[in-house]
């Protein structure tokens, strides 16, 4: 499924410049937490390992995780020839996971939290079934090696070892197959689902299928998902006509010794180019789309009757489910357009005022040109909000459900655990004030329904991979479990009827979602209510009387509302809509139920008169597939096999990266190896390296360790480096001073503590070492340093504002010199929807009488070879050589418009007794930094890469470029 985006590039090349800095951060960076309690379970073709919470939800998938691997491997053709590593992780508390299919190390994540009935992939008998069809299907498809001998003998010697079709395969056949196996193998998932159908049927039927060049990525709304989709849905149709073989065959011609593109070895097997044979695959769905309007359109009377009621706001993009205040005055729901954050509003329900002004303004047009014809109101005015809830330090607010007051709504929104980790909490909004207080800590809350007293709410809290039914007490937080779920019983979006004693919920158990009733006073057994019909029932909401409720199902093959009555269980239909309708809420005060649409744009707020009875049955042709549900056909379940206890995970077991590494600066340059060894979770990992070049850059050895099995990350480190400034490139006078052979160790404790809208971090340390030069003879060197760095991070509106402060400092004593050093950083970072922009600057000062190698020294690449807090008075700038400038105080500033690759810079500096002269340097640059990929055997990794234009003498109208590739463990 989906991988990160800011890791895809560099999975794919391991080596980027794309990626930016990490500061405040939305989302993790990381994807393992090395400090939590993690467990390890083997089977004859995999390593699992996971945290101890999650022992439930993995022991469920290893017990079937062997029978899968055996049918996935003789449906693909092929299977890895390497154990493959399982990570069970939940860094976003999202339904997801995602394969990278190394030849040498294949690894597959799995974030456990289970996704929504309304997604299609939650058609299944358990999510983590599902999850490891589809993941290891793309480990046995793209590990399949080359039979060509020179790509043999490069995949060997290159440090991504990808095979030719995880090279060659464009997104839609990577994923599109993987969703095609998934329908195959399991008989249910996206391919027999309702929502797949929907999708297609509705892009169809508005002429708004991706083109070819969009099918792997589109950038209009559900784009990522075209895919998946739509190409799962295009493969199923080339093998309706070249036969089930033909899919092994493409794999094979593209692995082939004679080395073919894509689309060759595709036109070999299917008789004509990709692209060809999908225009006919569009236009035979857009006709079968068609023809499903059509016999929705003839079922329905009168014929005036859309089906689908009326639109009261049109949207786009995605839209959260509405809430109705208990007077219904009020509408609140979750708006989240294409280009703005995401943000809870409150309409009125009543319809907008007449627009005076417009009514004058087009009588004007009138009485000026009788001959115009006026436009006709073909969608509704747009509503102006009552109240807005915007993001908190870019984290969104969702899920709205009113208090009965009418002024205060529940709503969810992601905290941050600590580790960089999220975890959806509960809040309380006042609409008039704006203000926000946080109910729960860490609950995991997905959603939340309050009592009519508004004293309590009902929620489903879903942490490591298991969803419960918990009732929140809204003045304590505390929570009470009313319903356990289980790997494979999931329970979604509890409501709360309008007395206060029964709880309604989604509940999935065998394969099929249905509505069950809950008392709400305490524990009790689920009671599903409503036909048994193998149809998907879903989203259930109260009626203001209690006697019914209003809910999705998909007993037509499309989901549409129904009415619900609560005592016996029978159903109506209240829509009949050409694509989907979700997400249905009964108006508090009677007459309309509303609900989303789904549209090719997004999703429309509508309503429908909760009086429509609809006798009709629709009865749709399979042979209109994929424009209409393919009905599931599940065989039997996989095998469950007896599961090995698990183990301490311990340090973890070792594995190797040899890299190379790289510094190319003004100074010179110089080239090295590293040598690594990891574990797949990062508990501790080390580093060997090493490097040689020009006398003027870093040449030297170091080795180092991380330990990350605490909260406090501790590292520890040998070196010995040689740096001669005064032989660099360029006409350049430097010191002797700063000339050095410099030996020692070094270690550091850093506690760094991510809480989504801030960050901060706290690092000790301390070195010893001795320096030769010609400046000094064996001259020992000891420091201690101290740092603190926050980051925070506010979002008025369509802005955001990030800053960054750093404050460091050290003392020690060099040659018997005792001295002491201060530097302070700060970064102020504007994210707009016109421009993004990043201003840093810096002032430090160290103490008179120092010695002059612990002076502030401008210009020249950052120590490779040890931690650069043991050098801090070195201001790096590559496109300028070592020590162009000097003193005992420094000052510098900098301006970048972040981009991808490249960011344009303005860069200025100075040195000395007091910063008067400064050197300026304008140029592009781009970096990758991560502090660790260990499940790929990446330890801490940082590229950097540019041109740099002096401005300043002595370097005036200079252009250098410069490339750098180190390592930290």
């Amino acid at each position: 499924m989906r991988l990160p985006p800011r890791l895809l590039p560099f999975v794919l090349s391991l080596a980027t410049l794309a990626a930016p800095a990490p500061a405040a951060r939305a989302q993790t960076d990381r994807l393992t937490f090395p400090e939590l309690d993690w467990r390890a379970i083997e089977t004859p073709h995999f390593h699992i390992y996971y945290p101890a919470g999650a022992e439930a939800w993995t022991r469920d998938l290893a017990s079937r995780i062997e029978s899968v691997y055996r049918d996935v491997s003789r449906i693909v053709g092929s299977a890895p020839d390497r154990r493959v590593t399982v990570i069970v992780e939940d860094p976003y508390a999202v339904p997801n996971g995602f394969a990278i299919p190394l030849l040498d190390e294949p690894v597959v994540f799995f974030w456990p939290t289970p996704p929504e009935p309304a997604s299609g992939v939650a058609d299944s008998r358990g999510w983590g079934e599902m999850l490891a069809v589809h993941e290891l299907t793309h480990i046995a498809q793209l590990t399949r090696p080359s039979r060509n001998p020179l790509q043999r003998l490069l995949t060997r010697f290159s440090p991504a070892k990808l095979g030719p079709l995880a090279v060659k395969s464009p997104r839609w056949l990577i994923e599109g197959y993987a969703t095609y196996v998934e329908g195959k193998l399991t008989g249910m998932g996206r391919p027999h689902s309702a929502w797949r159908a929907a999708v297609l049927r509705e892009w169809a039927r508005e002429g708004k299928l991706p083109t070819y060049g969009q099918l792997s990525h589109d950038a209009r709304f559900e784009g990522g998902s075209m895919a998946y989709l739509v190409g799962s849905a295009y493969l199923q149709w080339l093998v309706d006509r070249a036969g089930d073989s033909s899919l092994v065959h493409l794999w094979r011609r593209m692995s082939a010794r004679s080395d073919r593109p894509f689309d060759d070895a595709f036109a070999g097997v299917y008789g004509g180019a990709p692209q060809d044979l999908y225009g006919r695959f569009t236009a035979e769905l857009t006709g079968r789309a068609l023809d499903v309007e059509r016999a929705i359109r003839s079922a329905i009377a009168p014929a005036a009757d859309s089906g689908a009621g009326r639109v009261v706001q049109a949207l786009s993009w995605r839209t959260g489910s509405p809430a109705v205040s208990r007077d219904g005055r009020f509408v609140a729901l979750t708006l989240s357009p294409r280009d703005e954050p995401t943000r809870v509003v409150v309409w009125r329900t009543a319809e907008p005022p007449v627009d005076t002004a417009a009514a004058r303004a087009r009588e004007r047009a009138r009485r000026l040109d009788p001959e115009d014809v006026p436009a006709i109101e073909w969608r509704p005015r747009p509503r102006e909000p009552v109240a807005t809830l915007w993001p908190t330090g870019g984290a969104a607010y969702t899920e709205p459900r009113f208090l009965p007051d009418g002024r205060h709504l529940l709503v969810i929104r992601s905290t941050g655990r600590g580790d960089g980790a999220v975890r959806p909490d509960l809040f309380i909004w006042d609409r008039r004030t704006g203000a926000v207080r946080r109910i729960t800590h860490g609950g995991g809350i997905q959603h939340a329904d309050p009592s009519p007293d508004g004293t309590w709410a009902v929620a489903d809290r879903c942490v490591e991979g298991i969803c419960d039914v918990v009732r929140v007490d809204l003045a304590t937080g505390r929570l009470t479990t009313l319903a356990h779920g289980a790997p494979r019983v999931v329970y979604d979006r509890p409501r709360v009827s309008p007395d206060g004693r029964t709880i309604a919920v989604a509940l999935q158990r065998g394969g099929c979602w249905r509505i069950a009733l809950l008392d709400a006073a305490g524990p009790s057994a689920p009671r599903p209510i409503g036909p048994d019909d193998g149809a998907n029932r879903y989203d259930p909401a109260f009626f203001p009387d209690g006697r019914a409720l209003a809910l999705v199902s998909d007993a037509t093959g499309i989901p549409n509302v129904e009415v619900m009555d609560a005592s016996t269980g029978a159903v109506r239909a209240l829509t009949f809509v050409t694509g989907a309708a979700l997400a249905p809420e009964p108006d508090s005060a009677g007459g309309v139920v509303y609900y989303l649409r789904l549209h090719a744009k997004g999703l429309d707020l509508n309503a429908v008169p909760d009086t429509v009875t609809r006798t009709t049955t629709l009865a749709l042709s399979p042979e209109l597939a994929p424009a209409v549900r393919v009905p599931p056909d599940p065989p039997g379940p996989f095998a469950a096999g007896a599961v090995p206890e698990s183990r301490a995970y311990g340090i973890g077991p070792r594995t190797y990266r040899v890299l190379p590494s790289l510094v190319w600066g003004a100074e010179g340059k110089s080239v090295g190896a590293m040598l690594a060894g990891l574990d797949p979770v990062g508990r501790l990992t080390w580093v060997a390296q090493g490097m040689y070049g020009d006398r003027g850059t870093w040449r030297g050895a170091s080795a180092g360790a991380a330990w990350r099995g605490w909260p406090p990350v501790l590292s520890a480190e040998g070196f010995y480096v040689e740096d001669h400034p005064s032989a660099q490139h360029g006409d350049v006078s430097t010191p002797l001073a700063l000339d050095a052979d410099y030996a020692g160790g070094a270690a550091r404790l850093e506690w760094d503590i991510d809480r989504l809208t801030s960050a901060y971090a706290i690092a000790v340390g301390g070195s010893a070492g001795r320096i030769d030069g010609p400046a000094r003879a064996g001259a020992a060197r000891s420091l201690a340093f101290a740092e603190w760095r926050g980051a925070f991070r506010q979002t008025p509106r369509t802005w955001a504002i990030i800053e960054r402060i750093s404050l460091a400092g050290a003392a020690g004593r060099t040659a018997g010199d005792g001295w002491s050093r201060g530097i302070a950083t700060g970064t102020l970072s504007l994210r707009t929807p016109r421009i993004d922009i990043d201003a840093e600057g810096g002032y430090g000062i160290v103490s008179s009488g120092a010695d002059p190698f612990e002076q502030f020294t401008i210009g020249g690449s950052r120590p490779p070879l040890f931690d650069p807090s043991l050098l801090a008075q070195r201001v790096a700038m590559p496109a300028l050589p070592v020590g162009v400038a000097g003193g005992r105080s420094m000052a510098f500033w900098r301006v970048t418009l972040p981009r991808s690759p490249l960011s344009p810079y303005f860069w200025s500096a100075s040195a000395g007794d007091t910063p008067r002269r400064w050197h300026h340097v304008v140029g592009v640059e781009g970096a990758f930094h991560t502090d660790g990929l260990w499940p790929v055997r990446l330890p801490g990794v940082r590229v950097l890469g540019g041109i740099g234009y002096s401005l300043s003498r002595p370097f005036a109208h200079e252009t250098r470029a410069y490339l750098s590739i180190t390592y930290r463990p």
